[in-house]
């Protein structure tokens, strides 16, 4: 029973420092999963911070959010969303406002 007990404790400790170390690791950290061009990188949704993913599903709601890039210097968004209407792309300015892309 004391096994039990001690094994259940230090798996629960490993995971809150799991949990507490990738929580300061990420908040930060740019995920570049693919290079589409010299400017910016393709993220994915699940790998932005929180605040980040808050603000997208307020701008776009309506939406489906199909692709988001990431400015590699300035970490400004471009992001292609597809709704009824069709596929529309839409550039963070540098005041954090979503201006569709002109094409």
């Amino acid at each position: 029973m004391k096994k039990v007990i001690l094994l259940i404790a230090v798996v629960a400790a490993t995971t809150f420092a799991a949990f507490a170390f990738t929580a300061q690791t990420t908040c930060n950290a740019t995920v570049n999963t693919e290079f589409t061009n010299d400017e910016y990188v393709q993220v994915e949704f699940k790998d932005l911070p929180s605040e980040t993913q808050e603000l997208l599903v307020k701008e776009f709601a309506g939406y489906e959010i199909k692709t988001i890039f990431q400015q590699v210097e300035t970490k400004l968004l471009k992001v292609v969303v597809v709704n009824e209407e069709g596929e529309q792309t839409f550039v963070q300015d540098q005041e954090g406002k979503f201006v569709e892309e002109q094409q």
